[in-house]
Protein backbone atom coordinates (compact mmCIF):
# COMPACT_ATOMS: atom_id res chain seq x y z
CA UNK A 1 0.00 0.00 0.00
CA UNK A 2 1.11 3.55 -0.68
CA UNK A 3 0.10 6.88 0.82
CA UNK A 4 -0.25 9.52 -1.90
CA UNK A 5 -1.52 12.86 -0.68
CA UNK A 6 -3.52 11.11 2.02
CA UNK A 7 -4.76 8.41 -0.34
CA UNK A 8 -3.94 4.75 0.32
CA UNK A 9 -3.50 2.47 -2.68
CA UNK A 10 -4.39 -1.22 -2.51
CA UNK A 11 -3.06 -3.36 -5.39
CA UNK A 12 -3.80 -7.04 -6.16
CA UNK A 13 -1.95 -9.36 -8.55
CA UNK A 14 -3.86 -12.19 -10.23
CA UNK A 15 -1.44 -14.72 -11.76
CA UNK A 16 0.04 -18.12 -11.02
CA UNK A 17 3.44 -17.35 -12.59
CA UNK A 18 5.39 -16.78 -9.38
CA UNK A 19 8.47 -15.41 -11.16
CA UNK A 20 6.44 -12.72 -12.94
CA UNK A 21 4.49 -11.99 -9.77
CA UNK A 22 7.76 -11.44 -7.89
CA UNK A 23 9.01 -9.05 -10.61
CA UNK A 24 5.80 -7.01 -10.43
CA UNK A 25 5.82 -7.04 -6.62
CA UNK A 26 9.42 -5.82 -6.60
CA UNK A 27 8.53 -2.94 -8.93
CA UNK A 28 5.54 -2.05 -6.75
CA UNK A 29 7.64 -2.10 -3.58
CA UNK A 30 9.81 0.65 -5.03
CA UNK A 31 6.61 2.70 -4.88
CA UNK A 32 5.97 1.58 -1.25
CA UNK A 33 3.13 -0.67 -2.39
CA UNK A 34 2.83 -4.22 -1.00
CA UNK A 35 0.49 -6.14 -3.27
CA UNK A 36 -1.91 -8.97 -2.45
CA UNK A 37 -1.26 -12.06 -4.62
CA UNK A 38 -3.95 -14.43 -5.90
CA UNK A 39 -3.15 -17.48 -7.99
CA UNK A 40 -6.69 -18.35 -9.07
CA UNK A 41 -9.56 -16.29 -10.41
CA UNK A 42 -11.89 -18.05 -7.97
CA UNK A 43 -9.86 -16.92 -4.93
CA UNK A 44 -9.75 -13.33 -6.18
CA UNK A 45 -13.48 -13.35 -6.93
CA UNK A 46 -14.31 -14.48 -3.41
CA UNK A 47 -12.08 -11.89 -1.75
CA UNK A 48 -13.70 -9.00 -3.63
CA UNK A 49 -16.98 -9.74 -1.85
CA UNK A 50 -15.41 -8.05 1.20
CA UNK A 51 -13.87 -5.13 -0.69
CA UNK A 52 -12.22 -4.28 -3.99
CA UNK A 53 -8.62 -3.09 -4.53
CA UNK A 54 -7.70 0.17 -6.19
CA UNK A 55 -5.99 -1.82 -8.96
CA UNK A 56 -5.73 -5.45 -9.97
CA UNK A 57 -2.99 -6.57 -12.36
CA UNK A 58 -4.38 -9.54 -14.31
CA UNK A 59 -2.26 -12.02 -16.21
CA UNK A 60 -3.97 -12.61 -19.56
CA UNK A 61 -3.71 -16.35 -18.85
CA UNK A 62 -6.15 -15.88 -15.93
CA UNK A 63 -9.04 -14.39 -17.90
CA UNK A 64 -11.16 -17.44 -17.16
CA UNK A 65 -11.31 -20.48 -14.85
CA UNK A 66 -13.83 -23.10 -15.85
CA UNK A 67 -17.13 -21.29 -16.29
CA UNK A 68 -15.91 -18.26 -14.34
CA UNK A 69 -14.76 -15.37 -16.55
CA UNK A 70 -13.01 -12.21 -15.37
CA UNK A 71 -15.10 -10.02 -17.71
CA UNK A 72 -18.29 -11.21 -15.94
CA UNK A 73 -17.20 -9.97 -12.51
CA UNK A 74 -19.89 -7.50 -11.30
CA UNK A 75 -17.30 -4.82 -10.53
CA UNK A 76 -15.79 -5.20 -14.02
CA UNK A 77 -19.21 -4.87 -15.58
CA UNK A 78 -20.18 -1.73 -13.66
CA UNK A 79 -16.72 -0.15 -14.18
CA UNK A 80 -15.85 0.28 -10.49
CA UNK A 81 -12.85 -2.08 -10.54
CA UNK A 82 -9.68 -0.56 -12.11
CA UNK A 83 -7.59 -3.27 -13.78
CA UNK A 84 -4.54 -3.62 -16.02
CA UNK A 85 -3.56 -6.60 -18.18
CA UNK A 86 -0.13 -8.21 -18.04
CA UNK A 87 1.44 -10.29 -20.80
CA UNK A 88 4.76 -11.68 -21.95
CA UNK A 89 5.97 -12.28 -25.47
CA UNK A 90 4.76 -15.88 -25.17
CA UNK A 91 1.25 -14.87 -24.05
CA UNK A 92 0.61 -11.76 -26.16
CA UNK A 93 -1.76 -13.76 -28.39
CA UNK A 94 -4.13 -14.00 -25.41
CA UNK A 95 -4.56 -10.18 -25.45
CA UNK A 96 -7.34 -10.91 -27.95
CA UNK A 97 -9.43 -12.10 -25.01
CA UNK A 98 -9.32 -8.54 -23.57
CA UNK A 99 -11.01 -6.89 -26.56
CA UNK A 100 -14.17 -5.15 -25.43
CA UNK A 101 -12.83 -4.41 -21.95
CA UNK A 102 -11.58 -1.03 -20.75
CA UNK A 103 -8.40 -1.47 -18.69
CA UNK A 104 -6.45 1.45 -17.26
CA UNK A 105 -3.33 0.13 -18.99
CA UNK A 106 -1.34 -2.77 -20.44
CA UNK A 107 1.90 -4.10 -18.96
CA UNK A 108 4.45 -6.03 -20.98
CA UNK A 109 7.20 -8.07 -19.32
CA UNK A 110 10.43 -6.48 -20.53
CA UNK A 111 13.22 -4.31 -19.14
CA UNK A 112 10.86 -1.32 -18.94
CA UNK A 113 8.42 -3.10 -16.59
CA UNK A 114 9.37 -0.97 -13.52
CA UNK A 115 8.91 2.21 -15.57
CA UNK A 116 5.56 0.98 -16.87
CA UNK A 117 4.39 0.28 -13.34
CA UNK A 118 5.62 3.66 -12.08
CA UNK A 119 3.60 5.44 -14.76
CA UNK A 120 0.54 3.31 -14.05
CA UNK A 121 0.75 3.90 -10.30
CA UNK A 122 1.29 7.65 -10.80
CA UNK A 123 -1.81 7.94 -12.99
CA UNK A 124 -3.88 5.82 -10.59
CA UNK A 125 -2.70 7.73 -7.52
CA UNK A 126 -3.52 11.05 -9.18
CA UNK A 127 -7.00 9.91 -10.12
CA UNK A 128 -7.71 8.56 -6.65
CA UNK A 129 -6.35 11.68 -5.00
CA UNK A 130 -8.58 13.79 -7.23
CA UNK A 131 -11.63 11.70 -6.35
CA UNK A 132 -10.80 11.96 -2.65
CA UNK A 133 -10.32 15.69 -3.01
CA UNK A 134 -13.67 16.00 -4.75
CA UNK A 135 -15.45 14.03 -2.00
CA UNK A 136 -13.79 16.22 0.61
CA UNK A 137 -14.85 19.36 -1.19
CA UNK A 138 -18.45 18.18 -1.41
CA UNK A 139 -18.37 17.34 2.27
CA UNK A 140 -17.04 20.82 3.04
CA UNK A 141 -19.88 22.41 1.05
CA UNK A 142 -22.47 20.41 2.98
CA UNK A 143 -20.96 21.53 6.28
CA UNK A 144 -20.75 25.15 5.15
CA UNK A 145 -24.42 25.15 4.11
CA UNK A 146 -25.45 24.07 7.61
CA UNK A 147 -23.53 26.85 9.39
CA UNK A 148 -24.59 30.35 10.29
CA UNK A 149 -24.58 33.46 8.15
CA UNK A 150 -21.03 34.36 9.13
CA UNK A 151 -19.75 31.41 7.08
CA UNK A 152 -21.52 32.41 3.85
CA UNK A 153 -18.35 33.85 2.30
CA UNK A 154 -16.47 30.60 2.95
CA UNK A 155 -19.29 28.59 1.42
CA UNK A 156 -19.27 30.80 -1.67
CA UNK A 157 -15.53 30.26 -2.09
CA UNK A 158 -15.88 26.51 -1.79
CA UNK A 159 -18.74 26.40 -4.28
CA UNK A 160 -16.73 28.49 -6.71
CA UNK A 161 -13.85 26.04 -6.39
CA UNK A 162 -16.15 23.10 -7.07
CA UNK A 163 -17.49 24.91 -10.12
CA UNK A 164 -13.93 25.42 -11.34
CA UNK A 165 -13.08 21.81 -10.59
CA UNK A 166 -16.08 20.51 -12.54
CA UNK A 167 -15.10 22.78 -15.42
CA UNK A 168 -11.53 21.44 -15.33
CA UNK A 169 -12.70 17.84 -15.22
CA UNK A 170 -15.01 18.32 -18.22
CA UNK A 171 -12.32 20.24 -20.09
CA UNK A 172 -9.77 17.46 -19.62
CA UNK A 173 -12.30 14.77 -20.54
CA UNK A 174 -13.02 16.55 -23.83
CA UNK A 175 -9.29 16.98 -24.50
CA UNK A 176 -8.72 13.24 -23.90
CA UNK A 177 -11.59 12.29 -26.22
CA UNK A 178 -10.36 14.51 -29.06
CA UNK A 179 -6.72 13.49 -28.53
CA UNK A 180 -7.51 9.88 -29.45
CA UNK A 181 -7.98 11.00 -33.07
CA UNK A 182 -5.47 13.88 -33.23
CA UNK A 183 -2.76 14.41 -30.62
CA UNK A 184 -2.71 15.90 -27.14
CA UNK A 185 -1.26 19.30 -28.02
CA UNK A 186 -3.64 19.86 -30.96
CA UNK A 187 -6.63 18.88 -28.83
CA UNK A 188 -5.44 21.14 -25.99
CA UNK A 189 -5.01 24.17 -28.29
CA UNK A 190 -8.48 23.72 -29.75
CA UNK A 191 -10.06 23.79 -26.29
CA UNK A 192 -8.02 26.83 -25.21
CA UNK A 193 -9.07 28.71 -28.34
CA UNK A 194 -12.74 28.22 -27.41
CA UNK A 195 -12.29 29.12 -23.72
CA UNK A 196 -13.86 32.58 -23.50
CA UNK A 197 -12.04 33.55 -20.29
CA UNK A 198 -8.62 33.05 -21.88
CA UNK A 199 -7.14 36.09 -23.64
CA UNK A 200 -4.05 34.37 -25.07
CA UNK A 201 -1.97 31.22 -24.83
CA UNK A 202 1.24 29.64 -26.08
CA UNK A 203 2.85 26.22 -25.87
CA UNK A 204 6.40 24.87 -25.88
CA UNK A 205 7.44 21.21 -26.19
CA UNK A 206 10.70 19.44 -26.93
CA UNK A 207 11.56 18.40 -30.45
CA UNK A 208 12.48 14.79 -31.25
CA UNK A 209 16.15 15.18 -30.31
CA UNK A 210 15.34 16.92 -27.01
CA UNK A 211 17.77 19.72 -27.90
CA UNK A 212 15.22 22.33 -28.87
CA UNK A 213 11.97 23.83 -27.59
CA UNK A 214 9.43 24.25 -30.38
CA UNK A 215 5.91 25.65 -30.62
CA UNK A 216 3.12 24.06 -32.70
CA UNK A 217 2.76 25.51 -36.18
CA UNK A 218 -0.87 26.60 -36.00
CA UNK A 219 -2.76 29.76 -36.87
CA UNK A 220 -5.33 30.69 -34.25
CA UNK A 221 -6.65 34.04 -33.04
CA UNK A 222 -5.52 33.72 -29.41
CA UNK A 223 -2.39 31.64 -30.04
CA UNK A 224 1.03 33.24 -29.48
CA UNK A 225 3.62 31.63 -31.81
CA UNK A 226 6.83 31.22 -29.85
CA UNK A 227 10.27 31.22 -31.51
CA UNK A 228 12.24 27.96 -31.36
CA UNK A 229 14.88 27.81 -28.63
CA UNK A 230 18.10 25.83 -29.01
CA UNK A 231 19.03 24.43 -25.61
CA UNK A 232 22.67 23.45 -26.20
CA UNK A 233 22.17 19.98 -24.74
CA UNK A 234 19.67 17.13 -24.95
CA UNK A 235 16.82 17.17 -22.42
CA UNK A 236 16.32 13.40 -22.27
CA UNK A 237 13.81 13.25 -19.40
CA UNK A 238 11.69 16.34 -20.03
CA UNK A 239 12.23 20.10 -20.02
CA UNK A 240 15.11 20.90 -17.65
CA UNK A 241 14.90 23.85 -15.22
CA UNK A 242 17.24 26.07 -17.24
CA UNK A 243 15.08 25.48 -20.34
CA UNK A 244 11.95 26.30 -18.32
CA UNK A 245 13.54 29.61 -17.33
CA UNK A 246 14.37 30.39 -20.96
CA UNK A 247 10.82 29.62 -22.06
CA UNK A 248 9.28 31.73 -19.29
CA UNK A 249 11.43 34.72 -20.28
CA UNK A 250 10.22 34.42 -23.90
CA UNK A 251 6.60 34.13 -22.77
CA UNK A 252 6.86 37.20 -20.52
CA UNK A 253 8.33 39.20 -23.41
CA UNK A 254 5.62 38.20 -25.90
CA UNK A 255 2.50 38.44 -23.72
CA UNK A 256 1.01 41.85 -23.00
CA UNK A 257 -0.37 40.51 -19.71
CA UNK A 258 1.95 38.36 -17.58
CA UNK A 259 0.94 34.76 -18.28
CA UNK A 260 0.31 31.89 -15.89
CA UNK A 261 2.88 29.10 -16.40
CA UNK A 262 1.45 25.57 -16.43
CA UNK A 263 3.82 22.59 -16.54
CA UNK A 264 2.31 19.45 -18.06
CA UNK A 265 4.02 16.25 -16.94
CA UNK A 266 4.11 12.88 -18.68
CA UNK A 267 5.95 9.90 -17.22
CA UNK A 268 8.98 11.81 -15.93
CA UNK A 269 9.70 14.13 -13.02
CA UNK A 270 10.31 16.88 -15.58
CA UNK A 271 7.50 18.38 -17.68
CA UNK A 272 6.86 17.33 -21.29
CA UNK A 273 5.13 20.59 -22.20
CA UNK A 274 5.11 24.22 -21.01
CA UNK A 275 1.80 26.02 -21.39
CA UNK A 276 1.35 29.76 -20.86
CA UNK A 277 -2.07 31.42 -20.63
CA UNK A 278 -3.15 35.00 -19.98
CA UNK A 279 -6.51 36.45 -18.96
CA UNK A 280 -8.05 39.89 -18.52
CA UNK A 281 -10.95 39.02 -16.22
CA UNK A 282 -10.10 39.66 -12.56
CA UNK A 283 -12.13 36.67 -11.37
CA UNK A 284 -9.66 34.33 -13.11
CA UNK A 285 -7.07 35.29 -10.49
CA UNK A 286 -8.91 32.87 -8.17
CA UNK A 287 -8.97 30.08 -10.74
CA UNK A 288 -7.21 26.91 -9.42
CA UNK A 289 -4.41 26.80 -11.98
CA UNK A 290 -2.56 24.19 -9.91
CA UNK A 291 -5.54 21.84 -10.25
CA UNK A 292 -5.62 22.46 -14.00
CA UNK A 293 -1.89 21.62 -14.16
CA UNK A 294 -2.44 18.38 -12.23
CA UNK A 295 -5.47 17.40 -14.33
CA UNK A 296 -3.77 18.09 -17.68
CA UNK A 297 -0.76 16.06 -16.52
CA UNK A 298 -3.06 13.21 -15.55
CA UNK A 299 -4.72 13.32 -19.00
CA UNK A 300 -1.34 13.27 -20.75
CA UNK A 301 -0.16 10.30 -18.66
CA UNK A 302 -3.40 8.45 -19.36
CA UNK A 303 -3.04 8.97 -23.11
CA UNK A 304 0.59 7.80 -23.01
CA UNK A 305 -0.50 4.60 -21.24
CA UNK A 306 -3.18 4.01 -23.86
CA UNK A 307 -0.51 3.93 -26.56
CA UNK A 308 0.13 0.31 -25.46
CA UNK A 309 -3.43 -0.81 -26.17
CA UNK A 310 -3.28 -3.68 -28.74
CA UNK A 311 -4.24 -2.55 -32.23
CA UNK A 312 -6.44 -4.45 -34.65
CA UNK A 313 -3.67 -6.33 -36.45
CA UNK A 314 -6.22 -7.79 -38.86
CA UNK A 315 -6.43 -4.39 -40.56
CA UNK A 316 -2.80 -4.54 -41.70
CA UNK A 317 -2.16 -6.42 -44.94
CA UNK A 318 1.34 -7.54 -46.06
CA UNK A 319 2.61 -5.85 -49.21
CA UNK A 320 2.62 -9.00 -51.36
CA UNK A 321 -0.90 -9.89 -50.28
CA UNK A 322 -1.99 -6.36 -51.15
CA UNK A 323 -0.64 -6.73 -54.69
CA UNK A 324 -2.46 -10.05 -55.05
CA UNK A 325 -5.65 -8.41 -53.83
CA UNK A 326 -5.31 -5.67 -56.46
CA UNK A 327 -5.05 -8.28 -59.21
CA UNK A 328 -7.94 -10.30 -57.80
CA UNK A 329 -10.13 -7.20 -57.77
CA UNK A 330 -9.40 -6.65 -61.47
CA UNK A 331 -10.78 -10.02 -62.53
CA UNK A 332 -13.04 -11.36 -59.75
CA UNK A 333 -16.33 -10.14 -58.35
CA UNK A 334 -15.72 -11.50 -54.85
CA UNK A 335 -14.18 -8.24 -53.64
CA UNK A 336 -15.95 -5.98 -56.15
CA UNK A 337 -17.27 -3.80 -53.37
CA UNK A 338 -13.76 -2.70 -52.39
CA UNK A 339 -12.08 0.48 -53.61
CA UNK A 340 -8.31 1.13 -53.54
CA UNK A 341 -6.94 4.43 -52.24
CA UNK A 342 -3.21 5.30 -52.24
CA UNK A 343 -1.75 7.82 -49.80
CA UNK A 344 1.56 8.96 -51.26
CA UNK A 345 4.25 10.04 -48.79
CA UNK A 346 6.70 10.75 -51.63
CA UNK A 347 6.57 14.58 -51.13
CA UNK A 348 7.58 14.01 -47.51
CA UNK A 349 10.31 11.45 -48.25
CA UNK A 350 11.68 13.72 -50.98
CA UNK A 351 11.87 16.65 -48.55
CA UNK A 352 13.66 14.43 -46.02
CA UNK A 353 16.06 13.17 -48.72
CA UNK A 354 17.02 16.67 -49.83
CA UNK A 355 17.58 17.88 -46.25
CA UNK A 356 20.64 15.73 -45.64
CA UNK A 357 21.89 17.93 -42.78
CA UNK A 358 18.48 18.15 -41.11
CA UNK A 359 17.76 14.78 -39.50
CA UNK A 360 14.29 13.29 -39.98
CA UNK A 361 13.10 11.01 -37.16
CA UNK A 362 11.58 8.16 -39.16
CA UNK A 363 10.68 5.87 -36.25
CA UNK A 364 8.98 8.61 -34.25
CA UNK A 365 7.07 9.71 -37.37
CA UNK A 366 5.93 6.14 -38.11
CA UNK A 367 4.75 5.56 -34.54
CA UNK A 368 2.85 8.85 -34.20
CA UNK A 369 1.40 8.77 -37.71
CA UNK A 370 -0.06 5.29 -37.47
CA UNK A 371 -1.06 5.63 -33.82
CA UNK A 372 -3.28 8.59 -34.70
CA UNK A 373 -4.44 7.13 -38.02
CA UNK A 374 -5.50 3.79 -36.48
CA UNK A 375 -7.79 5.64 -34.08
CA UNK A 376 -9.69 7.16 -37.04
CA UNK A 377 -9.95 4.34 -39.58
CA UNK A 378 -13.08 2.25 -39.67
CA UNK A 379 -12.43 -1.38 -38.72
CA UNK A 380 -13.64 -2.61 -42.13
CA UNK A 381 -10.83 -0.69 -43.88
CA UNK A 382 -7.56 -2.55 -44.48
CA UNK A 383 -4.21 -0.96 -45.23
CA UNK A 384 -0.81 -1.99 -46.52
CA UNK A 385 2.59 -0.28 -46.41
CA UNK A 386 4.41 -0.06 -49.73
CA UNK A 387 7.81 0.86 -48.31
CA UNK A 388 8.23 4.41 -46.99
CA UNK A 389 6.47 5.83 -50.07
CA UNK A 390 2.83 4.67 -50.05
CA UNK A 391 0.08 3.57 -47.71
CA UNK A 392 -2.56 1.68 -49.69
CA UNK A 393 -6.11 1.43 -48.29
CA UNK A 394 -8.72 -1.16 -49.27
CA UNK A 395 -12.02 0.51 -48.43
CA UNK A 396 -15.58 -0.88 -48.70
CA UNK A 397 -17.42 1.01 -51.44
CA UNK A 398 -20.03 2.45 -49.08
CA UNK A 399 -17.30 3.99 -46.86
CA UNK A 400 -15.14 5.60 -49.57
CA UNK A 401 -16.59 9.10 -49.22
CA UNK A 402 -16.37 9.23 -45.41
CA UNK A 403 -12.89 7.65 -45.28
CA UNK A 404 -11.64 10.08 -47.96
CA UNK A 405 -12.87 13.09 -45.97
CA UNK A 406 -11.28 11.66 -42.82
CA UNK A 407 -7.89 11.10 -44.53
CA UNK A 408 -7.88 14.57 -46.09
CA UNK A 409 -8.65 16.20 -42.74
CA UNK A 410 -6.08 14.03 -40.98
CA UNK A 411 -3.29 15.06 -43.37
CA UNK A 412 -4.11 18.76 -42.92
CA UNK A 413 -3.86 18.63 -39.13
CA UNK A 414 -0.92 16.20 -38.76
CA UNK A 415 2.36 18.02 -38.00
CA UNK A 416 4.79 16.44 -40.48
CA UNK A 417 7.25 19.28 -39.86
CA UNK A 418 7.69 18.25 -36.20
CA UNK A 419 9.83 15.25 -37.12
CA UNK A 420 12.67 17.28 -38.64
CA UNK A 421 15.43 18.12 -36.17
CA UNK A 422 15.36 21.77 -37.22
CA UNK A 423 11.74 22.25 -38.26
CA UNK A 424 12.20 25.97 -38.99
CA UNK A 425 14.05 25.03 -42.19
CA UNK A 426 11.14 23.08 -43.66
CA UNK A 427 8.08 25.20 -42.84
CA UNK A 428 7.88 26.43 -46.45
CA UNK A 429 8.44 22.96 -47.93
CA UNK A 430 5.64 21.35 -49.93
CA UNK A 431 5.62 17.98 -48.17
CA UNK A 432 1.87 17.33 -47.95
CA UNK A 433 1.05 13.70 -48.91
CA UNK A 434 -1.36 13.18 -51.79
CA UNK A 435 -4.40 10.90 -51.95
CA UNK A 436 -5.88 9.29 -55.01
CA UNK A 437 -7.95 6.33 -56.21
CA UNK A 438 -6.01 3.47 -57.82
CA UNK A 439 -7.46 1.26 -60.59
CA UNK A 440 -7.65 -2.38 -59.44
CA UNK A 441 -4.50 -4.16 -60.64
CA UNK A 442 -0.88 -4.26 -59.53
CA UNK A 443 0.32 -3.15 -62.96
CA UNK A 444 -1.83 0.00 -62.79
CA UNK A 445 -0.49 0.68 -59.32
CA UNK A 446 3.16 0.27 -60.39
CA UNK A 447 2.69 2.54 -63.42
CA UNK A 448 1.21 5.23 -61.21
CA UNK A 449 4.02 4.74 -58.71
CA UNK A 450 6.69 5.20 -61.43
CA UNK A 451 4.84 8.21 -62.85
CA UNK A 452 5.06 9.99 -59.49
CA UNK A 453 8.85 9.79 -59.51
CA UNK A 454 8.97 10.92 -63.15
CA UNK A 455 6.75 13.93 -62.33
CA UNK A 456 8.98 14.68 -59.35
CA UNK A 457 12.06 14.78 -61.60
CA UNK A 458 10.24 17.10 -64.05
CA UNK A 459 9.29 19.50 -61.25
CA UNK A 460 12.85 19.54 -59.90
CA UNK A 461 14.22 20.23 -63.38
CA UNK A 462 11.69 23.04 -63.87
CA UNK A 463 12.74 24.59 -60.57
CA UNK A 464 16.40 24.46 -61.59
CA UNK A 465 15.65 26.06 -64.96
CA UNK A 466 13.54 28.78 -63.35
CA UNK A 467 16.26 29.51 -60.78
CA UNK A 468 18.87 29.72 -63.58
CA UNK A 469 16.67 32.09 -65.60
CA UNK A 470 16.18 34.35 -62.58
CA UNK A 471 19.94 34.49 -61.96
CA UNK A 472 20.52 35.32 -65.65
CA UNK A 473 17.96 38.16 -65.55
CA UNK A 474 19.53 39.60 -62.39
CA UNK A 475 22.96 39.54 -64.05
CA UNK A 476 21.58 41.37 -67.09
CA UNK A 477 19.95 44.02 -64.90
CA UNK A 478 23.30 44.64 -63.16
Amino acid sequence: MKMTQGTELVVAILMDDLTSAKDISAALRTQDIFAHHYQTLEDFWGTTQMGIPDLVIVDVTKMSQGTVQFRNHPKVKDGTLPYAFYSKDTTKILLQSTIGLEPVGYLNHDVSLPSQIRSLVAALATEKAKDAEMKDLRSRVERIQSRSQRLISERTTAEEFISHYEFIRNLCAEIETKATTTDFSASLLNKLENWDSIAGYGLYELNQSGQKLVAPEVTKKKFHPFPSLWLGQANAFGVELFAQDMALQVANDLFEIEPVAIRIFGASHLPDMLLYVSFSEERMMNFPWDVLESSLSSSLRKLKLQRDVPQYQSQFMPMWEALDTMDRLSRDTVDADLRIMALSLIPLTDAAKRRTTNKFYWSAFFNDFFLQLSGRLQKSTKLSLMGPWHVVFFIPKENVESETRMLQGFMKQFGFWKFFEDNTQVLTEDMMPTLKLVPPSSSHYFRGFEREFEDLKVREESKRMLAGQMRHERNLSV
